[in-house]
């Protein structure tokens, strides 16, 4: 065997990964997805139309979901919110995370109503089922083992980041 033959085999083996490997869950990971939510949730109450606001983060990289609920002070408000989550808000949080989120459960309400985010084509079987806005931060069935990453504290994540 040559040894660039060699060095190629050596390359091959040290990058193979067993079929039976699971993910590796990472300290860091978490801490992150968790200041992105902490801030995303700040972001939205300093918003003067937002009433009240929470967003969690969960998942692997290869499967990241955000659930955001946004209550309005007016019904008037809903339209302009709605915009702020999905053409700002969520694409800075996909940008500062570096992945794009699989699966966005946005709820957006006014005075005890509540006004779904329309469903991305595709997604509407891999949402998870559970009725998260009651409890934001519980562990949904379908993602088992990834736990829950949401936060209210506050964050050292860098406001410039998201704005």
């Amino acid at each position: 065997m040559k040894y660039s033959e060699a060095a190629e085999q050596m390359m091959k083996d040290s990058l193979a990964v067993p079929a039976d490997a699971s993910p590796v869950h990472h300290e860091a990971w978490d801490t992150r997805i968790q200041q992105v939510a902490a801030l995303a949730t700040r972001l939205c109450r300093e918003k003067e139309a937002v009433h009240s606001a929470v967003c969690s983060i969960y998942g692997s990289p290869d499967r990241l979901i955000v659930n955001l609920a946004c209550t309005a002070t007016a019904e008037e408000h809903v339209p302009m919110i709605m915009l702020y989550v999905n053409d700002t808000l969520i694409p800075h949080m996909e940008k500062s995370l570096g992945i794009q989120f699989e699966v966005r459960n946005l709820q957006f309400g006014v005075g005890g109503k509540e006004i779904q985010a329309p469903v991305a084509a595709g997604l509407e079987d891999s949402a998870p089922t559970m009725d998260w806005l009651g409890r934001p931060f519980a562990e949904p069935a379908a993602a088992a083992g990834t736990g829950p990453h949401g936060s209210t504290a506050r964050s050292d994540v860098d406001l410039a980041a998201l704005h």
